[in-house]
């Protein structure tokens, strides 16, 4: 017999919990690519990567038992607002505060990948800047790659 078959709420409260976890440990890694990152830790940053690729195939296998889960206690389609307008009492006080967590620990993992991936942009524009100077060109005041002549070579004595 499936634990589904046994206790499906509870089952699915700990689905919710797990993606919570999952979801804490996304925004974790997330945060210390943001720091490896202004820190100019480049080499920290593969392992952090591969780390968060299993934590996002994780939450989404989470995603697609809390789903099927869902569709078995007859709330297929329903947003975990509408779940706890339409649950029993019983059903709604264990859920109620496992909804907000989640709810709160994806908003801290939607913060966590703006800053990462707004950090982790702006050390790849420095890098194609830099490589730029490297092979001769350069960047108007815009931070727009000059595709002409390098500005050096743009200086010239016409009187000579």
């Amino acid at each position: 017999m499936t634990d589904t078959a046994q206790n499906p709420l509870e089952t699915f409260a700990a689905v919710i919990r797990d993606l919570t976890d999952t979801a804490e440990r996304i925004a974790r890694i997330e945060e210390v690519k943001a720091e490896a990152a202004s820190l100019r830790q480049h080499n920290r940053l593969d392992g952090l990567i591969q780390d968060e690729q299993a934590q996002i195939l994780k939450l989404r296998g989470l995603e697609q038992r809390r789903l099927k889960l869902a569709e078995a206690l007859g709330w297929k389609s329903l947003t975990f607002r509408q779940i706890l307008e339409t649950a029993s009492p019983d059903e709604t006080e264990p859920l109620a505060p496992l909804f907000f967590d989640l709810e709160q620990q994806l908003k801290r993992l939607e913060q966590a990948r703006s800053s990462s991936e707004q950090i982790i942009q702006t050390r790849l524009h420095e890098m194609e800047v830099f490589l730029a100077r490297q092979q001769g060109d350069s960047y108007d005041s815009m931070g727009n790659l000059n595709t002409g002549s390098p500005a050096h070579a743009k200086l010239q004595n016409k009187y000579v």
